[in-house]
């Protein structure tokens, strides 16, 4: 009868192990997504404290000058270029942060999808966001990936792409009338 107690006291102690190994496991895996969460959380405050900082250099109402980067009907103020730095260093920022992350939060080389397409185009669409990007200094994996976007997009366009998107706004507020 001793050998079974025997048998299976130790038995209950090598389940009571394994179980205790499992908790440990279990306890590193959850502080390691904690610490996961916290660092990202920290990373986002951080992003957007940095949005906050540049865009407040931009003013109240960045678009003003921005619409008048795009017409070109009027000359630029040096403190209208002030704004527009402003307006594409938070670009460039965006950029950055996000290659902080790749192979993490972002896939290697997300930023060329999510920011050429979006922020880019409205930049390299006026003759002042082109001047800015010709001056600015950058590493040459980020440079690249534009440049050659920047040669597929042609000349400068601004003011026809949003002449035409306000010709087909009007055009659908009439047909609502």
């Amino acid at each position: 009868m001793q050998i079974s107690d025997l048998r299976l006291n130790m038995l209950v102690q090598g389940v009571t192990m394994l179980s205790v190994l499992a908790g440990v496991g279990f306890v590193i895996w959850e502080l390691q997504q904690q610490r996961e969460l916290l660092r990202l959380e920290m990373f986002s405050e951080g992003t957007i404290t940095n949005r906050e900082i540049f865009m407040s250099g931009a003013g109240e109402n960045p678009a003003i000058v921005l619409a008048k980067a795009c017409e070109g009907s009027e000359s630029l103020t040096t403190e209208d270029l002030m704004v527009l730095n402003f307006y594409y260093n938070e670009t460039i920022e965006t950029i950055n942060r996000m290659r902080l992350l790749e192979n993490g939060l972002y896939p290697v080389d997300a930023w060329e999808s999510n920011l050429l397409e979006g922020r880019f185009s409205f930049i390299f669409s006026t003759a002042a966001g082109r001047a800015w990007w010709e001056s600015f200094g950058i590493d040459s994996d980020v440079r690249e990936p534009i440049d050659a976007y920047l040669a597929s997009l042609g000349p400068p366009n601004c003011a026809e792409y949003f002449g035409n998107w306000k010709s087909r706004a009007v055009e659908i507020e009439q047909n609502w009338k």
